[in-house]
């Protein structure tokens, strides 16, 4: 039988990134947080926390925490529909989303929700194409991805297509592309990208020059508003989403550089196949969405 008493000391010292911050919010000292994962360990005779800066889970840790808040998610479900909870206690539920979907499109689409259910969100930021494993891990009950195939022991939902468009500044162009688009002037230009993990660049590069080494002075940036600010200024030139400058391109702030180049990136739903009410209720509001 697992003790919950252990099973939030582990989850607190990994969701809050130390055993001092965990006791913070456990209300205990952080010496009673170490005995609780000791006796923990020796109680199942297995490591659950690597003891770095932030602590990591082991793999049978990462099970233990998503076996909790799972029960949390039960918890709750169960409350709810026996009117347990009447001060309106708020749950949290962790999800993995793209910096782009963040700062456009995804808190519109749960904003309704969020309200209505108490919900609070642990949003966990990486690229479209890595938050799957997030999920694969246990970090997250839900996260939205580009990879079509769902997770095992989850369900994957279609959200939509957008398109990324290869944009710059009327005076960058001018300066860097008037004379086209080739392997010479794009070996020059800087070009802006998120962060070592994107990938849009690259699939732009390899749609226009197939087969071909392109290499190139990246200037990154970690955040999609001071992404779309960077090629605005004229600093750079950056794959950027459609939906996201559409007044930029009407304005002629921005002008696209070449259509061809254009990589449509399709977003999924991915989530834990619990059959829980707010876990499918999440699930509907984004679908709906689009």
């Amino acid at each position: 039988m697992l003790d919950n008493i252990y099973l939030e000391a582990l989850a607190a010292v990994i969701e809050e990134g130390g055993f001092d911050k965990a006791a913070l919010k456990l209300n205990i000292s952080q010496s009673a947080v170490s005995q609780r994962i000791r006796n923990f360990e020796e109680q199942l005779g297995r490591v659950l926390v690597v003891r770095s800066t932030p602590p990591e889970p082991t793999e049978d840790g990462r099970k233990l925490i998503k076996h909790l808040r799972t029960i949390r998610l039960m918890e709750k479900e169960l409350s709810d529909s026996m009117r347990l909870n009447p001060s309106g206690e708020f749950v949290t539920l962790p999800v993995g989303v793209n910096a782009d979907s963040l700062a456009t499109w995804f808190l519109d689409a749960l904003d309704s929700f969020l309200k209505e259910h108490n919900v609070l969100l642990d949003l966990y930021v990486d690229d479209e194409n890595r938050t799957h494993e997030m999920l694969r891990r246990g970090e997250v009950v839900g996260c939205i991805g580009t990879v079509a195939k769902p997770v095992k022991g989850c369900r994957s939902d279609f959200l939509a297509t957008f398109d990324y468009l290869c944009l710059s500044s009327p005076d960058f162009y001018q300066r860097w592309f008037s004379d086209g688009f080739d392997r010479e002037t794009v070996a020059e230009a800087p070009a802006a990208v998120f962060n070592r993990k994107d990938e849009t660049q690259s699939q732009m590069l390899e749609k226009v020059f197939p087969g071909q080494s392109v290499t190139h002075p990246i200037f990154y940036v970690p955040s999609s508003e001071s992404f779309v600010d960077v090629v605005c200024r004229g600093l750079a030139y950056g794959m950027v989403p459609e939906f996201q400058v559409q007044q930029e391109l009407d304005s002629g702030r921005l002008v696209e550089i070449l259509p061809q180049g254009r990589v449509p990136v399709s977003l999924y739903w991915h989530s834990w196949n619990v059959e829980t009410q707010l876990l499918d209720g999440l699930r509907r509001e984004l679908v709906k969405y689009f």
